[in-house]
């Protein structure tokens, strides 16, 4: 990975799995097999392909998409942290507690959720962040987990290059402009089928 050009396919590969996870309505996605978070390390990996030489290898396709998801994992982080410490979506999400309370016919439910929607209003910024928090860092692992997958899968979608094979070796001796399907055990040896002479046909 040292000599290929990593960086700016890892860059966008991430905003794209970032940014996408964290719209509302857009966040959804992910509710299908992380579909973002594959999206971004894909992208990643198309890019990296575009941009190299030689054929990307599938554990070079895995890196770019970790890269990737490390860095939609720090986009969702800093921009899920900055929802909380601002409270933005806190009304929302109590009035969609409200509802479901509504929705259950059942008192002791409703209860419930009537203590978890005053507990939720009367959360300090600290509070939140600490209940917040693991739940976090689960999503954080998730994002470098399913980006490293869809780099593996941008290597096999999109690498149509094979690396070449190596040169066929040859005995030592070997005459430089000698047909290499010559038969097994050629040059016949000293005394054998060849003659008394042995080694190559002499020109």
């Amino acid at each position: 990975m040292n000599e290929l050009d990593w960086k700016q396919p890892a860059l966008i590969g991430g905003v794209i799995a970032g940014v996408l996870s964290v719209i509302p309505g857009l966040e959804l996605g992910n509710c299908c097999f992380c579909a973002w978070l594959l999206v971004g390390g894909a992208v990643a990996a198309k890019i990296l392909i575009d941009r190299t030489q030689r054929p990307i290898r599938s554990g070079e396709g895995a890196q770019i998409g970790a890269i990737a998801g490390l860095i939609a994992a720090g986009i969702y982080l800093f921009l899920k942290i900055a929802v909380l410490i601002l409270g933005i979506g806190q009304q929302v999400e109590r009035d969609l507690l409200a509802r479901i309370s509504g929705m259950v016919n059942n008192p002791d439910f409703q209860e419930m959720m009537q203590k978890v929607i005053e507990a939720s209003a009367n959360q300090t910024m600290g509070q939140r962040l600490v209940a917040a928090l693991p739940s976090l860092i689960v999503f954080a692992i998730v994002f470098v987990g399913f980006s490293t997958l869809g780099g593996l899968l941008g290597v096999a979608l999109f690498e149509k290059r094979r690396e070449q094979p190596p040169p066929p070796q040859y005995p030592p001796g070997y005459p430089p402009n000698y047909p290499p399907n010559y038969p097994p055990n050629y040059p016949p040896q000293s005394g054998g089928p060849g003659g008394d002479q042995g080694g190559w046909p002499q020109a």
